[in-house]
């Protein structure tokens, strides 16, 4: 009960808000692909459409964390789907040949279908043949690097915490990447990550981070990818301000140079807990940034930044303001 009259509450926060975003303010994606590779740039998105169970749910993109993309059967013939997995099933071996290697060769969304015929109660796995219907669903789940416990749901996360499942129906994203502008498919997409930069100057970008999602032990969305390109011995200029409550370490308040409930941070330039810290690239090591950074680049590539802590937890408070320029 608590969920809907929460869920219902942010129904009306944002079917009443009426969000006016800078000019000069535009959300940068990060795109995890199906693959593994990450595809980060500006988008031109200024509200998320999503379809729940409730209703149609228009987010304004600055309240949006992440969208985790679930397996969505959106313009798949499913008709074709059964007639393949049919003759698989039933059919001569060389016509159950032919179906296989076009049914392996469907996108993504053929998927659930799949999965779908083979939870039938009338569906029995075929013995005594090399081609079947499961070695069809093995193959396009390795295909696609999909695990078995896929789901068919979107989620959205906000920036207050809630998570709501249902659907965002896009056929394609386009962003401005730094090789100019791109067209990315829903389905090589696995998720979305949002934060905001000022868009005047490609080497200045403010940002937000929030306790309840970049913390620098949440695998999934804990770091900020700032689409900020670094080169090696060029200076980096970090100022942070802002304060977050951390429940992991006893809801204590930290500020971005890592101190506690009023006190200073440490002088040590290693990460402490509740401190700002960045890295160069996303497998670059994480180095502490705390609240006024100046330094040059030991590397080149993409300026990633998050809160320190090594525990993830949703119930974190706060937020941090920071803004990085490089020179």
């Amino acid at each position: 009960m608590k969920k809907i009259i929460r869920l219902f509450l942010l129904l009306a926060l944002v079917q009443g808000w009426a969000v006016a975003m800078a000019q000069n303010e535009r959300p940068v994606f990060t795109l995890k692909m199906r693959n593994g590779d990450i595809i980060t740039g500006i988008a031109d998105v200024s509200s998320i459409t999503f379809k729940t169970s409730y209703g149609d749910l228009a987010f304004p993109i600055k309240e949006v964390a992440s969208v985790t993309l679930g397996i969505n059967t959106f313009g798949v013939d499913k008709t074709q789907v059964m007639d393949y997995l049919n003759t698989i099933q039933n059919g001569s071996l060389s016509d159950a040949s032919v179906d296989f290697d076009k049914l392996i060769k469907m996108e993504v969304g053929a998927i659930p279908y799949v999965k779908e015929y083979m939870e039938s109660p009338a569906y029995k796995k075929k013995e005594g043949s090399d081609i079947s219907v499961e070695l069809a669903y093995d193959v396009m789940l390795s295909r696609h690097n999909i695990s078995k416990a896929f789901r068919t749901k979107d989620v959205l996360q906000t920036n207050g915490a809630t998570s709501i499942e249902g659907s965002y129906e896009f056929e394609s994203l386009t962003l401005e990447a730094d090789y100019g502008r791109i067209s990315v498919n829903r389905a090589k997409i696995s998720s979305i990550g949002v934060i905001f930069k000022e868009v005047d100057n490609a080497g200045i970008g403010n940002f937000k981070l929030f306790a309840n999602q970049n913390i620098a032990g949440n695998p999934n969305g804990g770091w900020a990818n700032t689409g900020i390109l670094v080169r090696k011995d060029q200076l980096i200029k970090i100022i942070a301000s802002g304060q977050v409550n951390i429940a992991s370490l006893s809801n204590n308040a930290y500020t971005p140079d890592g101190g506690v409930n009023g006190t200073p941070g440490p002088k040590s330039m290693e990460p402490s807990y509740g401190s700002l810290v960045f890295k160069i690239g996303e497998n670059g090591p994480m180095m502490k940034a705390g609240d006024n950074y100046s330094g040059k680049s030991n590397a080149t590539g993409i300026i990633y930044i998050s809160i320190f802590e090594s525990v993830y937890n949703a119930a974190n408070t706060g937020s941090y303001a920071v803004k990085v320029s490089v020179n």
